[in-house]
């Protein structure tokens, strides 16, 4: 057992890194004396040697320090109003690693480290709620039921939805969007509402990162077809 504890970070398998790098993090938490060491190598194979399994345990492991933060935040309600918290979490790991490998900063201690990650979530906020605010976006249109998202689509008559259709050529994408953005469901009523349609929350998740991202690189496309106006 003590060779085990006394072993280098850099000689240790991914597992038994991981295992100790979760039990320094506890210890860091609880205010109590710990060992960067581990984190700091966990983290260095998932940057550096851009190790997947590694970077997997690293998400696994800060996620949750990153969603309390969220849930402090004094701008939580009003970002909630726009993407929900799991996407937050996402995009401030997401930052966090291109800011770390555009940068090069240096990886010297944990709490530097997860100030800057807390940075990143401050950022990703910030920047979501600067978006929502310059765009005066047209409300979508009303589909024959409301109340029951189940219906057959009809919104691709519209001019908004014949853009996004246009745009969102994967059917469950644009299902997914329709959703979540006209009919306001989180991801746990869309399974409950429309059984059958997605296997789970995460492949909702999925469906709507990637519509939102193909959204995202059509920008002056929507502006030009929708007359968006900016502030």
């Amino acid at each position: 057992m003590n060779s085990i504890i006394n072993t280098s970070p850099h000689e240790m398998n991914l597992q038994a890194l991981a295992d100790r790098s979760l039990l320094e993090m506890r210890k860091f938490r609880c205010k109590e004396p710990s060992d960067d060491r581990y984190c700091l190598e966990l983290l260095r194979r998932a940057l550096v040697e851009q190790d997947e399994a590694a970077w997997s345990i690293v998400y696994t492991q800060w996620q949750e320090s990153v969603r309390c933060w969220f849930r402090a935040n004094a701008n939580c309600t009003v970002a909630l109003r726009y993407n929900d918290e799991q996407t937050y979490i996402d995009d401030t790991f997401k930052r966090f690693w291109q800011s770390v490998k555009t940068q090069q900063l240096e990886l010297l201690s944990l709490a530097s480290i997860l100030r800057y990650l807390r940075l990143c979530l401050n950022s990703v906020i910030i920047d979501t709620l600067r978006t929502y605010a310059r765009k005066q976006v047209q409300p979508l249109p009303e589909p024959d039921s409301v109340d029951d998202p189940r219906i057959e689509d009809n919104y691709h008559e519209s001019e908004w939805w014949s853009v996004v259709e246009s745009i969102l050529t994967d059917r469950r994408e644009r299902r997914a969007i329709y959703l979540l953005y006209h009919c306001g469901l989180k991801a746990k009523e869309i399974i409950r509402r429309c059984p059958g349609e997605f296997a789970d929350k995460h492949e909702i998740y999925r469906l709507r990162r990637n519509g939102l991202d193909r959204l995202k690189r059509s920008s002056d496309k929507l502006l030009h077809k929708l007359d968006w106006q900016l502030d």
